[in-house]
């Protein structure tokens, strides 16, 4: 059990944590446009916080443990908030430093992912004729279906090239691991030469990765057999019955091989915890720092993503067409007969429709602003309709749960509810069809129940996103050694 010492910690560390994901927390709802929501970059006040509160600690391994996951992290290294959910920039900025910078690590790099390139699977789709996802799965596992991987085959062999060295080993995994594309660029003209005069070839190393024409990388392919779960450990992966739960309310009907598995989180996060270790956190208070780390930024996503149809839905209720429709007319069909009617009217292209909700409805979704033929009010139509779902529960989620502005703040998503139905209402509502509107908002029993659907597709990815964050993160503290101050275990590779 935990200590009040150690609650105390932890409290600080939620702090600390809050400061760090600020620079990359979405843009004020209330204060944006919906559909033009300027490119707001908080680094250098978050930069500052996050700095101010690691530094106020007394010198110890929390504190070094703190500081060390930050320097990688590097809030710098994002030029725009969007850029968190496209790729870690701070992390690949790390491992492209000590690249170029420490010729034993780049050697070691290149040989262990070189010798993954030529001795496992760099796609999981063997026959085209298979109805399977190309990269892991689900439904794959190092032990299971793949008998010919053992659980902990790539933590062995990142072992066997750093001599027996656990944090390194992470280190090596880590470097490619911390994303499935665009991990960084990786160049050491010297080492690479000298490995080509022992007689290696130049395509044994680098291969253009998915997507990419130009740059090379060490990294394996996003289908390769490095990304399989059971990679580092049996137990390094998330339980049978979160993986039944994903299928069933994300993916129904299909195979658990048709999903991709996306265990980058589980080798990212075992790289980035081990680091905290190294420095000096206690192996414990690590994996709730990761654990929390990993709610933020699946919080930062669904922020991202919900933030312009959350402030429409809003704007839609107050606005006193929609609050004065006839009864029986739903919500939905108020609003998108409405959006038409400007359309038609070409009032969208005037200078009074700068603040039209139904105006901002039609660009949000991609429609023509003038609907002067049939065929374009039908394509707007179809683009309206398919937004509705998304639009209200984006509504509703940010209006249960902390999120948005606070205090002049804005705050990441979060899975905590403060308001809206009770949770088990919710469940009853999306398992039965009864005919309850549980949702409010004028809305209809199928709308809420639509909306309830999408919601608790998010907040399974919330327990996705986390629960491989924390099976890395455990595995970390299983194996990962502290280190004395001002040594890493960079440092071990030349010997």
């Amino acid at each position: 059990m935990l200590t009040h010492e150690k609650r105390l910690i932890l409290k600080h560390f939620s702090q600390v944590l809050l400061g760090i994901a600020l620079f990359c927390s979405s843009t004020s709802w209330g204060q944006t446009s919906p559909t033009s929501a300027p490119q707001k970059n908080g680094i250098s006040s978050a930069d500052r916080i996050a700095t101010a509160l690691i530094n106020s600690l007394p010198d110890s391994g929390v504190k070094y443990g703190l500081k060390r996951y930050y320097q990688i992290l590097d809030p710098r290294a994002y030029a725009t908030d969007t850029q968190v959910a496209s790729k870690n920039s701070g992390v690949s900025n790390y491992f492209q430093h000590h690249f170029s910078n420490n010729k034993c690590f780049a050697e070691k790099a290149l040989l262990f992912y070189r010798d993954l390139r030529l001795s496992t699977r760099q796609t999981q789709l063997i026959d085209e004729k298979e109805n399977r996802h190309s990269r892991t799965s689900l439904g794959d596992k190092a032990g299971r279906n793949r008998k010919d991987l053992k659980p902990g085959w790539l933590y062995e062999k990142a072992m066997h090239y750093t001599k027996g060295n656990p944090n390194a080993a992470l280190t090596l995994i880590g470097m490619c691991g911390h994303d499935d594309l665009k991990q960084g660029e990786f160049l050491n003209d010297t080492v690479e030469e000298q490995l080509l005069a022992k007689g290696y070839r130049h395509d044994e190393f680098f291969e253009l990765p998915d997507g990419e024409e130009n740059q090379e990388s060490p990294c394996p392919a996003r289908t390769a057999d490095f990304y399989i779960a059971g990679a580092l450990a049996d137990n390094a992966d998330i339980d049978a019955s979160l993986k039944r739960r994903i299928l069933e309310t994300q993916y129904p009907g299909k195979k658990a091989e048709q999903v991709a598995s996306k265990n980058y989180h589980v080798l990212g996060a075992a790289f980035m915890t081990c680091q905290m270790i190294e420095a000096g956190l206690n192996p414990l208070l690590a994996v709730k720092v990761e654990s929390m780390a990993a709610n933020l930024y699946r919080g930062i996503r669904l922020c991202q993503n919900i933030e312009v149809p959350a402030h429409l839905f809003w704007r839609l209720q107050r606005d006193p067409q929609i609050k004065g429709r006839p009864p029986r007319l739903r919500f939905e069909e108020a609003v998108i007969q409405n959006a038409l009617a400007k359309g038609r009217s070409k009032q969208c292209q005037t200078k009074s429709a700068k603040e039209d909700v139904f105006c901002d409805l039609l660009k949000a979704v991609g429609a023509p602003l003038e609907l002067d033929v049939p065929r374009l009010e039908q394509r707007a139509q179809g683009l309206l309709q398919a937004y509705m779902d998304n639009m209200i529960a984006s509504g509703l989620y940010a209006s249960w749960h902390v999120s948005g502005e606070i205090a002049g703040v804005s705050l990441p998503c979060s899975r905590d509810q403060l308001f809206g139905p009770h949770p088990f209402m919710k469940w009853l509502v999306s398992q039965t069809e009864l005919p309850l509107n549980i949702c409010g908002s004028g809305l209809t029993a199928e709308s809420c129940r639509k909306a309830l659907a999408k919601i608790k597709s998010w907040e399974i990815d919330f327990d996705w996103t986390v629960s491989q964050h924390v099976a890395g993160a455990k595995f970390a503290a299983r194996v990962c050694k502290p280190y004395p101050q001002n040594k890493t275990s960079l440092d071990e590779f030349c010997h």
